[in-house]
């Protein structure tokens, strides 16, 4: 499970907000779990990472779906040919769910991040002898 900020607290599974809507709930009790599979130590400032995260992909996803259904203009009522609202929405809303999701680990790039951070950690000696001695000449 995921674990909480204080060491004394046994590991709690924490609970949806209930302020997110139907999409974003989905998302965070999904992202969640794989999370709490991974042993990721989450602090009460990482929930709300997720939170934000989910109530972006939220966003996102109800934009990108009446794009779909509108189309991504619209004719004003002078007979301009406008960019819907929408768009601008979702690509915003696109950028701030990108950024949740690599503070999160959700993308390989922060994955392989956080692995090299990690195994750098484990050992001290270099990765490639051979590189290292020719660097150190």
């Amino acid at each position: 499970m995921v674990k909480t900020e204080s060491k004394e607290q046994k590991t709690k599974k924490e609970t949806c907000p209930s302020w997110l809507d139907k999409e974003a709930k989905k998302e965070w009790k999904r992202v969640y779990k794989i999370l709490a599979q991974e042993g990721a130590e989450f602090t009460s400032k990482d929930l709300k990472t997720l939170e934000i995260y989910c109530r972006n992909y939220s966003k996102w996803k109800q934009c990108e779906n009446t794009l779909l259904k509108e189309g991504l203009t619209f004719k004003t009522p002078n007979g301009y040919v406008q960019q819907r609202p929408e768009e601008s929405i979702s690509n915003k809303a696109q950028e701030k769910m990108l950024q949740g999701a690599k503070e999160l680990g959700l993308t390989p790039a922060s994955r392989e991040r956080m692995n090299k951070n990690s195994n750098s950690n484990l050992t001290k000696e270099p990765i490639d002898p051979e590189m290292e001695a020719m660097i150190s000449k």
